[in-house]
């Protein structure tokens, strides 16, 4: 869409281009008006809501973004109707900080970046605040409620940057906005309901959650019951490097992805085994499929027993993916069950439900030897006694040997 016409607010003030130079809107009185001015009617065409929806659905998001910014109506309109129109696609998305880190002296440096931040006009946040919506917000501004949550080496910044990658064409360009982790007044609530709303209305190639997440408490805040839209981050694959709670409550409430990636080896297992269990068992209509990797063997074997004896699994994940346990015991996981496939690596047999025998899993188990560089000696009582504790499996795990399972509904 061409610049002209389409007024900007600066600072209070209104300006409009057209034939390539610019104009300043300015208070007149009321007698400096002509009577043929206040005399003239505007001609104003009424559709029914159905017909500019209809058009809507024909543009792009690019041009959605141009008409959204052309006027308050069609902003008001597009945001009405969000999740109903077309969504940007991005390649990858990211919170970060504002530095970049790199390895040096066996350990990661902060390294100074320069970033250009996307500049975020007034006109682009502004809306009716509702008294409710207001003492919301002044509550979360007034007891310091985080935006975010961060972990780790990232737990005492102040600051977050969303990363937005496009390719075109092989190209990649990077789209930079900032939020502060701690909201300090109204005007930076309404930005972050802006950016969180943009973020929404998007879809991702790739998101990668490493030690940074929105907060879910502030994302309900942020928008009332009114809003039509659906709170949710849509990705074709995700991976949660840092795992905890906080990042598997996110997931469950936020995120639409047909992949899903949990690295399991610095979780802390108290605080989100039971949330895992239910993103596993409950969460088919989010997630097409799911890896954890590093899973306590404790976790397949109850959701395997999930699988035999729940009276509605409906909802459960297509296809898990258990990758990389240890201590594994094949004679266990075999045991009355119906083998399809038997050789010295992979085991394959079936799961039925007791309540629904039609609903059937296939599993697949493949033993993997892993090479360490360096192996801890043991003595040789420590050895022995080791050995008395293990069954076969378990003691190949101790010299390098994990175990995949790939539980698949057929």
């Amino acid at each position: 869409m061409s610049e002209d016409r389409k007024i900007i607010e600066h600072k209070g003030t209104k300006y409009y281009k057209e034939k390539g130079r610019w104009y300043r809107l300015v208070q007149i009185k009321e007698d400096s008006v002509p009577a043929d001015v206040k005399n003239r009617k505007s001609t104003k065409i009424s559709f029914p809501q159905e017909t500019p929806l209809d058009i809507f659905k024909c543009l792009d998001f690019s041009q959605l973004v141009s008409f959204q910014q052309s006027s308050f109506y069609f902003k008001n309109f597009i945001d009405k109707y969000g999740k109903e129109l077309a969504k940007k696609k991005f390649a990858r998305l990211k919170f970060r900080p504002v530095y970049d880190e790199k390895w040096e002296n066996n350990k990661f440096v902060k390294v100074q970046v320069e970033h250009k931040f996307v500049e975020i006009e007034p006109h682009l946040y502004d809306f009716d605040l509702s008294e409710q919506l207001k003492e919301k917000w002044e509550h979360v501004i007034d007891e310091s409620i985080p935006m975010f949550f961060t972990f780790d080496d990232y737990e005492d910044i102040d600051i977050v940057v969303c990363e937005l990658e496009q390719n075109y064409n092989g190209k990649e360009e990077f789209y930079y906005l900032q939020l502060p982790k701690f909201p300090k007044n109204m005007e930076e609530m309404a930005i972050a309901r802006f950016v969180f709303q943009l973020l929404f209305n998007c879809a991702y190639e790739y998101f990668e959650i490493d030690r940074i997440i929105i907060n879910p408490q502030l994302t309900e805040v942020l928008f009332d019951e009114t809003t039509n839209m659906p709170l949710q981050i849509h990705s074709q694959r995700t991976e949660i490097v840092h795992e905890g709670g906080d990042c598997l409550n996110f997931a469950w409430n936020h995120l639409i992805s047909n992949h899903l990636g949990i690295d399991l080896r610095f979780g802390e297992e108290e605080s989100m085994g039971v949330l895992l269990f239910k993103i596993l068992a409950k969460g088919g209509n989010k997630f097409l499929n799911i890896t954890c990797e590093y899973p306590d063997v404790e976790l397949y074997n109850s959701f395997v027993e999930y699988i035999e004896t729940s009276q509605d699994i409906s909802k459960v994940v297509k296809e898990i993916k258990f990758e990389t346990m240890i201590k594994f015991s094949i004679e266990r996981a075999t045991k009355n069950k119906l083998k399809i496939e038997e050789n010295g690596k992979t085991t394959k047999f079936q799961l039925f439900n007791k309540h629904n025998p039609k609903i059937k899993f296939s599993v697949t188990i493949k033993i993997k030897e892993v090479k360490y560089e360096k192996i801890e000696e043991e003595s040789e009582e420590e050895s022995e006694s080791s050995l008395e504790n293990f069954d076969y499996l378990e003691i190949e795990n101790a010299l390098g040997i994990t175990v995949d399972a790939i539980i698949r509904r057929i």
